[in-house]
């Protein structure tokens, strides 16, 4: 008996087919990868836009907190020398106009 020895031999015609599917799949593979690249810069840009702009607002949100904090200091100063005017307490009255006007002067700084 002899026995014919079998050799492996893909099917060239679906072989080629599946390299082709394999290498359209990569194609799209590719493309996806740098749609997804393209998509994190736009982020990572938008991201870092928004820092910006919070750190402005956290700076203007500073600047109006001293400012208020001035307010408050001047007026409650202002009221103290009504109130020494009104009791005649005028070496009172002096000092606090000074205080005040030292308090504005740093203000303007």
């Amino acid at each position: 008996m002899s026995k014919k020895k079998e050799t492996w031999k893909p099917k060239t015609k679906s072989f080629k087919a599946r390299v082709h599917r394999i290498k359209l799949d990569m194609g799209k593979i590719k493309e996806d990868q740098r749609c997804i690249r393209d998509e994190q810069r736009d982020i990572r840009e938008r991201f870092e836009d928004v820092n910006r702009q919070c750190d402005a607002l956290r700076l203007e949100t500073e600047a109006i907190v001293k400012q208020s904090a001035l307010n408050r200091i001047r007026l409650v100063i202002m009221l103290n020398i009504l109130e020494a005017r009104q009791v005649g307490d005028f070496d009172k009255v002096a000092l606090l106009t000074r205080f005040l006007n030292s308090v504005s002067n740093r203000r303007n700084k």
